[in-house]
């Protein structure tokens, strides 16, 4: 049976390209539903995903991952402390917060604390807390977490806004009061109209899900919900390749902060690699401006580049290594994402930036990137090996059974590629 039509209805409607996810994973997901429903036949199942309002967002419901954890990676809600101690706020200021997708609420509460923290009022702020899965803003609304929320050794903060009943801990009704949370999908026209701007924006491990014309449209749009000063934050993985002219880096260690640009302008960057491959690319990957969300890449000419110039492409793989090693990472993450632009079937880019991101101990991220690497590559042996050691870390042993077997197949059968 063919999934096609509903990977078209998943990518036009949610935003999630498949592949970032695992395309047997999103297979899976969806027989999930249609076993709940009753349906045999994908095509039926498609359709009735594409009458149903409620069955659309049971789908979508079932494709979110709430995977995350109170001040998670810690140095984003460091810059955010910084960043609202230098602002000049009047007494009847209110400052308004975004988080998206703020999943089961642990992120949008971790942002309210930090406000806490740095001496504002519950009146002094606002949050609106946003994820197109309406599971988990149950959750979220609900305010109570096990312990697998709290991770790290820093964790003072629990004693402090929490009270433990029995094995679980209720967030204060302070903290509470000040998140709004609301069922909304980015990708809608109207996101968020009529919501007012904001001066800062969380949106991380959301952009990763998506192709680059639809990343593009979801910063443009986010650019057009801030302040002139307003920062964005993004996640680990989410940053290397951004449209020319929407955003600007604010360049602060430990974190991938931005600030509005100009105008929005639809060019991809040009990639910074200083090998010879890069830049005989740039002409090819430069195109003239259209709105951002028309921007085309032709990927032919680029095809070519790569296909008589194979050695550029190791120089480019061997100068990603020496900014990994080097402990520059977010060069390094920056030079795979265009290493994948510029060969987009690429399975070393996806491996170095699974690499990469498990630098960063973005894990659930850097197996998305593996996931992609075994797609394009299936005898990429490294990264089923990473993979397998994942899943066995998150507790899904099936999984990793399974990642472990095809990987010593393939070295049993000498079929072994990294990349």
């Amino acid at each position: 049976m063919s999934f096609e039509a509903i990977f078209h209805v998943i990518k036009n409607e949610m935003g999630l390209s498949p592949e970032t996810v695992g395309l047997n994973t999103v297979e899976r997901l969806i027989e999930r539903r249609m076993k709940v429903v009753g349906e045999k036949y994908v095509s039926s199942y498609c359709r009735l995903v594409k009458s149903s309002v409620d069955e659309k967002q049971a789908l979508f419901n079932e494709m979110s991952v709430p995977e995350t954890w109170f001040f998670r990676d810690h140095e984003p809600f460091k810059v955010l402390s910084s960043f609202v101690k230098e602002l000049d706020l009047a007494e009847d200021r209110v400052l308004n917060i975004l988080s998206i997708p703020c999943s089961t609420g642990e992120e949008p509460y971790s942002i309210a604390m930090v406000l806490k923290d740095v001496g504002l009022s519950e009146r002094q702020f606002r949050i609106d807390a946003v994820d197109i899965s309406t599971e988990v803003l149950k959750k979220a609304r609900k305010g109570i977490y096990s312990d697998n929320s709290f991770r790290g050794k820093e964790i003072s903060f629990r004693d402090k806004y929490f009270e433990r009943k029995g094995s679980v801990y209720f967030i204060s009704d302070k903290i509470k009061s000040t998140v709004n949370f609301l069922n909304k999908n980015v990708l809608d026209e109207d996101f968020m109209s009529g919501k007012g701007v904001y001066d800062i924006i969380f949106c991380r491990n959301l952009l990763i899900y998506f192709d680059y014309e639809t990343k593009c449209k979801v910063l443009n749009t986010l650019s057009g919900l801030m302040h002139k000063q307003a920062m964005l934050v993004l996640g680990h993985a989410e940053t290397g390749r951004m449209p020319e002219g929407v955003f600007e880096s604010l360049h602060l260690p430990g974190s991938f902060a931005y600030q509005k640009a100009g105008a929005a302008v639809s060019r991809p960057e040009k990639p910074s690699s200083n090998s010879a491959l890069a830049a005989s690319l740039a002409c090819s990957v430069m195109r003239p401006s259209k709105s951002v969300t028309e921007t085309v890449v032709d990927k032919k000419p680029i095809v070519e580049a790569v296909v008589s110039t194979v050695e550029g492409v190791d120089e480019w793989v061997d100068s990603i290594e020496a900014l990994a090693d080097s402990g520059q990472l977010k060069e390094a993450i920056t030079e795979c994402d265009c290493l994948i632009e510029a060969v987009p079937d690429s399975a070393q880019g996806y491996y170095l930036k699974g690499v990469v991101l498990l630098a960063f101990d973005a894990d659930f991220e850097a197996a998305a990137a593996f996931k992609k690497a075994v797609y394009l590559d299936p005898k990429n042996y490294q990264s089923l090996i990473h993979l397998a050691v994942l899943s066995e870390e998150s507790g899904d042993l099936r999984a990793s059974e399974n990642y472990r077997a095809r990987a010593d197949r393939l070295r049993k059968n000498a079929q072994v590629s990294v990349g």
